[in-house]
């Protein structure tokens, strides 16, 4: 069967308010293929299809380089066809590229979860690499990671790590005072991008490893040292070098709204990416259940383990980026940089993540005014995710050719 993405059909959203990295503008999209084409004066495109959207508006696809799990399917302990199912489910939604995130264990579980992440990429096209969670990092600061799953520094373990992810590794978080300065200058050269997360590393040896080449951090604030005058931590070296990206979790739990607003002033706009943190309990309201090789329990708003701590979120990325753009008076340009476009540049995907000439027409399209962030339909390089042999758009938006 073909695959409809090879199609260079021309197909014209007329009429959209699109978001782009720095302002709004009212056009015509032009997509051919994959990609968008050009930006055209509202009603001045033509092509095979033509759409009316009337003024609706139409965001980036979101990119969760940080997502454990969904609807009771745990990334770390399923296979690849629970996987891509899953990521199928999230594209429909909006989020239209995932990397799965794998909790650290054993070396045997590590590995099985890798190669189904792996094969899972071959299942759904919203699936562009891995990113493993540890395993070395401190057990001072494991938050809800299992303890057994902690590792010491070990260069083998790490090679067949890479071995089984199959070359798709490429994002892996660490603590830096828990790897050698030598490796971490390796990581690039073996296509992962280190994180620095998890950690109770000073001032001192966070800018090491910045210098060492982290261009990253998971999660900021949770799972580290707290700011403290006379011994900042790593927060601090983070915030203020802006070499670093900083994942953001905008739950409403994980970071305070005044933390957030610290450190996007701090960052500046390009400086944070939202991240879900998603859990398997994420979508499944009052529940509980294993993660992490541990009991956790949710209320449909937060995912606790017995003690308290935090373990993961259960919110997706779209709700936790509209409601955090609410609370916090946030430009829809503003939400898309941290929802979409910092997470390409961090992860180098050069033409996603945007609504640009030439990048890859992964869309949001959301309702008319008084519905606006309810998505009606999602393309992923250019066709609708939930009909891909269908119409291109749905009867609500009238088409004129």
């Amino acid at each position: 069967m073909s695959n409809p993405e090879d199609s260079l059909q021309r197909i014209v959203l007329r009429d959209a308010e699109a978001v782009l990295p720095d302002r709004i503008i009212r056009a015509d999209l032009v997509i051919e293929g994959t990609v968008i084409a050009n930006l055209a004066p509202p009603g001045s495109a033509t092509g095979d299809e033509i759409w009316d959207l009337g003024g609706r508006r139409v965001t980036p696809g979101w990119i969760d380089a940080h997502i454990h799990g969904v609807n009771g399917t745990d990334f770390s302990r399923t296979d690849a066809e629970a996987i891509a199912a899953s990521a199928e489910d999230l594209a429909a939604m909006g989020i239209t590229t995932i990397y799965p995130t794998i909790v650290p264990g054993t070396e045997q579980e590590m590995v099985a979860a890798l190669r189904e992440c792996s094969r899972a990429m071959e299942l759904s096209r919203s699936i562009l690499g891995i990113h493993l969670e540890g395993p070395f990092v401190s057990s001072g600061r494991m938050g809800a990671l299992p303890e057994a799953g902690i590792h010491s520094w070990d260069e083998g373990l790490f090679d067949r790590l890479l071995d089984g992810a199959g070359g798709q590794l490429r994002i892996m978080t660490f603590a830096p005072e828990e790897v050698p300065m030598d490796v971490q200058r390796k990581f690039a050269t073996v296509g992962v991008r280190g994180s620095i997360g998890h950690t109770c590393a000073t001032a001192q040896q966070t800018a090491a490893a910045i210098d060492a080449g982290a261009r990253r951090c998971t999660h900021l604030c949770n799972a580290m040292p707290s700011i403290h005058h006379r011994d900042p931590g790593p927060v601090t070296a983070l915030l203020l070098d802006e070499r670093v990206r900083c994942e953001v979790i905008l739950d409403g739990h994980h970071l305070d709204d005044e933390m957030v607003r610290m450190a996007l002033r701090m960052k500046g706009t390009a400086g944070l990416m939202a991240v879900s943190d998603a859990m398997p309990l994420t979508g499944m309201g009052s529940a509980s259940g294993s993660f992490c090789g541990q009991e956790v329990c949710s209320d449909g708003s937060r995912a606790t383990l017995e003690n308290g701590t935090l373990a993961g979120s259960v919110t997706l990325l779209p709700e936790a980026l509209a409601k955090t753009s609410k609370r916090l008076g946030w430009d829809p340009s503003v939400t898309a940089a941290l929802g979409a476009a910092n997470a390409a540049a961090d992860l180098g995907l050069p033409r996603r993540g945007a609504i640009r000439s030439d990048h890859r027409a992964d869309l949001v399209i959301h309702g008319l005014a008084a519905q606006q962030g309810v998505e009606v339909t999602v393309l992923r390089g250019g066709i609708p995710v939930r009909d891909p042999e269908g119409p291109r758009l749905p009867d609500e938006m009238e088409r004129i050719r």
